[in-house]
């Protein structure tokens, strides 16, 4: 996962994290830099990469996570840019929540799609400037992109990946908006971006099953 140096919204972190580990994949965080990185909430986190160390060949997806750091610190990361849109490219799963997916917006890859972010007047903007049709929902699936709204979103957020990631139909979810506190068979890695901003995590997943090949996600 990538998350951004300071306030990277906690439960997109930690609450996605659980899921993918309860998926059976490995958990790797990157940063900006390679030094301690602190959520919202006070959540410390010891990067593993920083982006530019990152390649997005070797994941089979990358995740955005969002919180009031990310457009300090990830909207205008172009090397962040180029990590989603080589990942997107390559077919792999793409995905982002709360402020976040202005990343993916930015980066060019939410043209003439369907998609969620954090409802905050700018965060539309920048979504609608980037060709996307705007959703006021929980999680929204378009293809192999996912988009997450906000901090309650997170766990769906989280399984829609999981779900595409092994192959499966993932559900739609339509909640009322919620604002929080200030804002395939086969095993699989896959890049969770968390940015906090964003959080960006890498998560490798190594065997889901014993019977199935491994995957890989960017």
């Amino acid at each position: 996962m990538v998350i951004a140096q300071q306030d990277f919204r906690d439960e997109e972190l930690f609450k996605p994290k659980a899921v993918f580990e309860g998926a059976g994949a490995s958990v790797f965080v990157a940063a900006p830099r390679k030094e301690t990185a602190t959520g919202m909430l006070g959540g410390k986190v010891q990067p593993d990469f920083a982006i530019s160390d990152v390649n997005a060949s070797e994941f089979d997806a990358v995740v955005v996570v969002g919180g009031s750091g990310s457009p300090k610190y990830l909207w205008d990361d172009t090397q962040l840019r180029n990590l989603v849109r080589d990942a997107y490219e390559d077919g792999k799963v793409v995905a982002a929540i709360c402020l976040s997916p202005v990343v993916l917006a930015r980066a060019g890859i939410l043209k003439g799609k369907s998609a969620t972010v954090f409802p905050s007047s700018d965060a539309v903007a920048e979504l609608k400037k980037g060709g996307a049709i705007y959703k006021d929902e929980s999680v929204v699936i378009a293809g192999r992109v996912v988009t997450g709204r906000d901090p309650a979103s997170a766990e769906a957020f989280a399984n829609a990946i999981v779900s595409l990631l092994r192959g499966e139909e993932p559900k739609q979810t339509s909640q009322p908006t919620q604002q929080p506190s200030s804002p395939k068979p086969a095993g699989f890695e896959l890049f969770y971006a968390v940015l906090s901003a964003a959080v960006a995590s890498l998560l490798t997943t190594r065997h889901l099953t014993t019977r199935r090949r491994t995957k890989r996600v960017k």
